[in-house]
């Protein structure tokens, strides 16, 4: 997943004026980043590389958003959309959703994730509009690791974005 980031970057870079729009009008439209992610993997994979994908893999009860395999590699990533800003007269950012433990938190993506019987490595992707301080990030990622008893590690740095959106990866142990 790391050696994908730089090209998942390169289809999402171009879309600041959707991401202005989302934090304009204060949503969060999850489906909407899950059509980007298929269309810039579908594109990494008509290119002929390493790059094979599935959506929505079920799992006993649970569906896993996104299995994508990079060579011999499995990677499960579980997918969010977060606004870091306004909504509804209420200011959100990463300490209220890595500590929310409702489906607008991670909690029970990362469950799912670690529960999974399946072999490979466990991701989360959030895609946040706008982009977060790096400071509120990795507070937001301790509080959850507390908070839940789990391990997550930052993969991708907030101040290596533009301020309209950030990609965290988050490999979860």
């Amino acid at each position: 997943m790391i050696e994908l980031m730089p090209k998942l970057r390169n289809h999402f870079d171009p879309l600041l004026s959707q991401f202005i729009c989302f934090c304009k009008h204060g949503v969060q439209l999850e489906g909407w980043f899950k059509g980007e992610l298929l269309t810039a993997l579908e594109q990494l994979e008509q290119k002929g590389g390493s790059t094979k994908f599935n959506r929505e893999i079920r799992i006993g009860a649970k569906r896993i958003d996104i299995k994508i395999v990079i060579g011999d590699t499995t990677h499960w990533v579980e997918l969010k959309h977060w606004l870091i800003g306004k909504q509804g007269g209420n200011k959100y950012g990463p300490a209220f959703y890595f500590g929310d433990k409702t489906t607008v938190g991670i909690s029970k993506d990362v469950a799912a994730l670690r529960n999974l019987s399946e072999s490979g490595k466990r991701w989360l992707l959030i895609l946040t509009t706008a982009r977060p301080e790096n400071a509120e990030w990795l507070q937001g990622i301790e509080k959850h690791n507390v908070k839940f008893n789990n391990q997550l590690i930052p993969h991708t740095n907030p101040s290596e974005f533009p301020k309209e959106y950030f990609l965290g990866l988050l490999e979860v142990v």
